[in-house]
């Protein structure tokens, strides 16, 4: 079985240096709309991995641009604020149904559509167009497009705000250099993942469900995560806020639940963390810390994963969602799981998600 997955994983540090090289003309498009329109509130609107990929940075485009940024799924777009609001649409493969459906309730709201691919249905009907970078991307559960995603909307927001004169050169410079850092970080940390996945391969494969436990930049990489573990291993998966998982979600635990728990926040917040972890492995073998090289207790445990970190929490998405989405890649392979699902195909052609069914 060809493991198009896998190879989309290894890909991700060439692809967003990339993305990063080109990005002053690659978002462009963005750039102009934005200082044409001199928004009040940005709104987010996508579904699945592309929402996932809003989630996470939505946080960095509100601190970069000092506005509101909201997110929202295509079929759920709440009442529109604002006396200039700005509407990006993002799809990576282009034809989401609901996401041209919500094109085309707010039609005469200023938009930009982001795609993965050149030429699709929404960016047939989109005012404005941009890509995200990545090229098409054959595999169905989305690996480098998630990332690049993130990455996409960051650069929209430096370069607007850099055209706009909201952030200085300087401090843009600056920006841009941590993250070219986190994506040179991103070759080691591909590595760890593999050695950390292979010490632990047969205990990985055996886990029935799973739970991913973080805060901030974590927690949103966590959903993404989860979501390819679904697509792909087809077993329960949920992640979690790492307090809001105290708060009555840590009932689920028992011998066959996985957990991967992110270590991170403050140093009060860390020592809880690690004791959470400690604490699910009195329960189950399948306990996984994940830790930042050097930084903290355990790292030598071989269930743990040390990554190098930036230590700031808007690269922590390329940082943390590494070992579930390589988990998704490698996996169904060991195991032999077939692609795809008669039952999600069923319900598909009942309610289809893609325009034209994806053709």
């Amino acid at each position: 079985m060809e493991n198009h997955m896998y190879e989309y994983w290894k890909s991700q540090p060439d692809v967003l240096k990339r993305i990063l090289d080109g990005r002053e003309e690659q978002v462009r498009p963005f750039t102009e709309l934005f200082c044409a329109c001199r928004p009040d509130r940005i709104y987010l609107v996508g579904s699945g991995t592309s929402l996932n990929a809003e989630q996470a940075a939505a946080p960095y485009l509100e601190q970069i641009l000092n506005m509101d940024v909201q997110t929202a799924a295509s079929s759920r777009v709440a009442e529109l604020r604002g006396q200039r609001p700005l509407v990006v649409f993002l799809s990576q493969g282009g034809s989401s149904t609901n996401t041209l459906q919500a094109m085309e309730r707010l039609q005469k709201t200023p938009s930009i559509c982001i795609t993965g691919e050149e030429r699709c249905e929404i960016q047939c009907r989109a005012a404005h167009h941009m890509t995200i970078g990545c090229g098409e991307e054959k595999a169905g559960p989305k690996t480098v497009g998630y990332t690049s995603s993130v990455l996409c909307l960051y650069l929209c927001a430096l370069e607007a705000a850099l055209a706009s004169g909201r952030i200085s050169r300087p401090l843009y410079g600056e920006k841009i250099a941590l993250l070219y850092t986190a994506v040179e970080n991103m070759r080691e940390n591909l590595a760890r993942t593999e050695q950390w996945f292979e010490r632990n391969k047969e205990e990985l494969t055996q886990i029935q469900k799973y739970v991913l436990v973080g805060t901030g930049g974590d927690s949103a990489a966590a959903r993404e995560g989860c979501l390819k573990i679904l697509e792909t291993i087809k077993v329960p998966a949920m992640s979690f806020e790492f307090e809001e998982y105290l708060h009555g979600p840590i009932i689920l635990t028992d011998s066959r639940l996985g957990g991967i728990f992110y270590i991170g926040g403050d140093a009060q917040e860390r020592r809880r963390m690690v004791e959470l972890a400690r604490c699910h492995a009195e329960f189950s073998r399948y306990a996984y810390p994940v830790v930042e090289d050097g930084g903290d207790a355990g790292a030598q445990d071989p269930r743990a994963l040390a990554l190098v970190r930036t230590g700031q929490d808007h690269t922590r998405p390329f940082e943390a969602v590494l070992a579930p989405q390589l988990l998704a890649a490698r996996v169904p392979q060991i195991l032999e799981l077939d692609e795809g699902s008669p039952t999600y195909d069923r319900y598909t052609s009942c309610c289809p998600t893609k325009y034209d069914n994806g053709r």
